[in-house]
């Protein structure tokens, strides 16, 4: 791949369209970006769009704005007057790349279409970076008129690698101020910290609730005592049940709480929520007893799958796949079978496994129980998982061909495709 014909070729047809619209008599234009690449893994990584605003479109076109920042309107090239696609403004020699990056990215497996998908990503933020010095102090551009590279993956860190640092917090200061308050509060006691960090899940703050909700995971024990406390009569209960079982702290305040919940709680989603949290936790033989209340079996059921969807994956803890606990409750209480079946389903969100999980994944294609068969074939359709485990994944996957659920036929059929690519 010719990284850097696809930088110059980024940098000449972005120029060219600038060029004409300045033509055209558009402006004084405040800003220009590369924007709106779809890129999904050994898949494909497209090449961006264009776009471009005058401060005068931006009043004539959204008013009302209220939002701002590096995500509000002014700064959102998807909502700018000027946007063109791929085909729209790129010239020939750009458009000729397309289909050598798409070979590039996906011609060995997904660690080397990461690779390249981060190589891609500096390139586009190196062309815009080119751009922004080509357009320096033009009198036909608005004062301090920037390029950048706008990424919902990416967000405001990726955008930085396009402009200066002089640029970057002066159009985004609240970058900055986002950056210094987390150093402030560094600087203070730990349950000081743990206090701040509970106040931005609950109301505006320069921190949001979710980078909130990743530092009160990471801290644990320290924040155990605080989440129980919001867990009995906080005002986003449900999240700190969430909380609480993602940390990873089998606390016995933390136990108790959550079960109450589940028992007795009166909002469904924190009693799901706590299910689902005593299940992170490992609390299955309280889960189980509570299958035996109809009322309370579905709650049971959550707890019991809670470990094999994906929301599991932004725990403290490295999980470990484990059907022995779903099997469990199946066993004992064959009625919950159909709502096991409709909590992992094919489709929805299921939990990552490494090379150490491909034994329970195998065993869990020979299950009895067709809910787990059809997780385990959706599970293993995963290409980082080692070249040397495959051989029996392979093997009994084919297996799985002659199954008799057509679901799970099709399910292991299709992670045989994937995995032999």
């Amino acid at each position: 791949m010719d990284w850097k014909a696809l930088e110059d070729s980024l940098v000449e047809s972005a120029r060219a369209t600038l060029e004409a619209l300045l033509a055209e008599g558009a402006g004084p234009l405040y800003g220009a970006a590369f924007h709106a690449s779809y890129r999904e893994e050994e898949r494909v990584i497209d090449l961006p769009s264009f776009a471009a605003n005058s401060l005068a479109a931006l009043e004539e076109d959204h008013p009302r704005r209220k939002q701002e920042g590096f995500w509000g309107v002014q700064w959102n090239p998807a909502d700018w007057r000027w946007d063109w696609m791929l085909d729209d403004y790129a010239n020939p020699t750009l458009s000729a790349l397309e289909a050598p990056l798409q070979a590039y990215a996906n011609r060995a497996g997904p660690d080397a279409w990461t690779a390249a998908e981060q190589r891609f990503v500096k390139s586009v933020a190196r062309a815009a970076k080119a751009l922004n010095r080509i357009y320096a102090k033009d009198p036909r551009l608005a004062k301090d008129f920037i390029v950048f590279f706008h990424d919902e993956c990416g967000g405001p860190q990726l955008a930085a690698k396009s402009l200066t640092p002089r640029q970057f917090l002066l159009h985004f200061p609240e970058q900055d101020a986002t950056g210094q308050e987390r150093r402030r509060v560094a600087a203070l006691a730990e349950q000081e910290q743990v206090s701040y960090y509970l106040r931005c899940l609950v109301r505006p703050m320069p921190i949001d609730a979710e980078e909130a909700s990743r530092w009160l995971i990471a801290r644990g024990a320290s924040a155990t005592a605080a989440l129980v406390q919001m867990l009995h009569k906080g005002p986003e209960r449900w999240r700190a049940a969430m909380l609480l079982g993602l940390a990873g702290v089998a606390d016995p305040a933390a136990i108790a709480a959550l079960r109450l919940q589940v028992a007795s709680g009166t909002e469904p989603s924190t009693r799901r929520w706590s299910a689902n949290a005593l299940g992170y936790l490992g609390d299955f033989d309280w889960l189980l007893a509570q299958a035996d209340d109809a009322a309370l079996a579905s709650l049971a059921v959550a707890g019991c799958c809670a470990n094999l969807r994906a929301f599991r994956d932004q725990g403290a803890q490295a999980p470990v796949l484990d059907y022995r606990p779903l099997e469990t409750l199946l066993q004992r209480y064959p009625q919950c079978a159909a709502d096991a079946e409709e909590v992992i389903k094919p489709g929805s969100s299921y939990c990552a496994i490494s090379n150490s999980d491909i034994d329970e994944a195998l065993r869990g294609l020979g299950c009895e129980h067709v809910a787990i068969r059809r997780h385990a074939a959706c599970v293993l359709d995963n290409r980082r998982l080692g070249k040397r485990k495959l051989a029996p994944v392979l093997v009994a996957l084919r297996q799985c061909l002659d199954d008799p659920d057509p679901k799970v036929v099709y399910l292991a059929g299709l992670t045989l495709e994937s995995l032999q690519r």
